[in-house]
């Protein structure tokens, strides 16, 4: 949806209104969050969004209907998320599930709950930021 929405024809009629309203919410929200983020780590709050990478909204709808056989799928396969932040909006059904200690554990689901999962860009971003402090840190 950004920073190049789509045409505002291209969109479907049915949920065209409320994706742009629910899409400009998600980016106030992620500028929010990677103001809070930067902030809790002592570095300048508007970093990311001096660069606009608060900008950029990828908007992904799933709807997975519970299975009646759960034990018979497979579900998606390991990944990361390779954006800034992924906010997941939760239902009752469920489905999250972590890798933990080499188990996947499931997370259940608190209904219209937001999940925020830090990306791969942005847990590069943190790293880079932490190396140059210590650089700095040690030059001085």
């Amino acid at each position: 949806m950004a920073p190049s929405p789509p045409k505002v024809e291209e969109l479907s009629e049915v949920c065209r209104d409320i994706q742009i309203e629910y899409s400009n919410h998600m980016l106030k929200l992620g500028g929010l969050l990677f103001r809070l983020i930067w902030e809790a780590l002592g570095l300048k709050p508007n970093h990311l969004g001096d660069m606009e990478c608060d900008k950029g909204l990828t908007f992904v709808g799933h709807c997975n209907p519970a299975c009646p056989q759960p034990d018979l799928t497979m579900g998606a396969t390991k990944h990361t998320n390779d954006g800034f932040l992924t906010v997941l909006l939760q239902d009752d059904i469920g489905g999250l599930q972590i890798l933990h200690q080499n188990q996947w554990v499931d997370v259940p689901p608190t209904p219209g709950a937001l999940v925020i999962n830090i990306g791969d860009l942005l847990q590069a971003s943190l790293v880079l930021h932490v190396i140059l402090i210590m650089e700095i840190r040690l030059v001085n």
